[in-house]
């Protein structure tokens, strides 16, 4: 990819970044209430309509469960092998970067998500769940290996995570190339450009069986790239390429 000298990006707006925490504060004071009153960490419960927030094609999907304003569970879901599968507690809002996943077979899934903590001086580490058993079983890795956040939300959109038949890329822009307009002003870009701003693109293998962090050794032959080339034309079967959703559905009973 060309490396272009540009000015970098401009963070997310104050009213974005506020409201976003609302969101997530809302749900963590719920939480914490109850945690006080039983001395047990329990899963809330709202009363809400599930909600697909990612679909690969028209079998495929990742939906959005038991939440209040986007923050609950993500299931993974396969309705041609009768496949569905908890992930996890997500908040897919909160992730700005762009995902494909583009494998025929079926095997190979991955969901991002953003840290929901308050980063302290260390800042915060963020992690992506993988699945290459079709999505029966899913595992965690780390996406953000070059940049420790203390804004995850915000930077999450330097990130693309892209999904084939044999691998996991894991996509990190350095910064966001912006061309001069006729003003010599620079022209604004919602997302990062591939074939423009400079990036790094990391190549991680998913071979059946094999967990990241838990095993020590890859199968033989097989091993992490660094700085590879990403496959060109990768493109998720719907054409989605970034979580959806509706904010304004949540539970009536529930806190605000």
């Amino acid at each position: 990819m060309r490396k272009i000298n540009a000015f970098r990006a401009l963070s997310m707006t104050l009213v974005l970044a506020l409201s976003a925490c609302q969101q997530q504060l809302t749900y963590d004071t719920e939480h914490s209430q109850q945690t006080i009153k039983t001395r047990q960490i329990p899963e809330l419960h709202y009363n809400v309509p599930p909600q697909v927030i990612y679909r690969i094609d028209d079998h495929r999907f990742v939906t959005l469960e038991n939440y209040n304003h986007c923050l609950g569970y993500a299931w993974y879901s396969d309705t041609r092998t009768d496949v569905r599968t908890k992930i996890g507690l997500m908040w897919p809002t909160g992730f700005r970067g762009r995902l494909i996943i583009d494998d025929p077979s079926g095997m190979n899934v991955a969901i991002p998500r953003v840290s929901r903590n308050v980063c302290g001086d260390r800042g915060c580490i963020d992690y992506v769940a993988y699945s290459s058993d079709g999505g029966r079983s899913f595992n965690w890795t780390r996406y953000d290996n070059y940049h420790t956040s203390f804004d995850p939300v915000a930077d999450s959109d330097k990130y693309v995570i892209s999904v084939t038949k044999d691998a996991m890329y894991i996509t990190t822009f350095t910064y966001k190339y912006r061309p001069l307009s006729e003003r010599e002003m620079p022209v604004t870009s919602e997302t990062h450009d591939l074939l423009n701003d400079p990036s790094i693109t990391d190549r991680y293998p998913l071979a059946l069986g094999y967990i990241y962090g838990r095993n020590p050794k890859l199968p033989e032959g097989i091993r992490i790239q660094e700085n590879v080339k990403l496959p060109s034309g990768l493109r998720t079967p719907s054409g989605a390429d970034r979580f959806t959703c509706d904010a304004s559905i949540h539970d009536p009973n529930a806190s605000e």
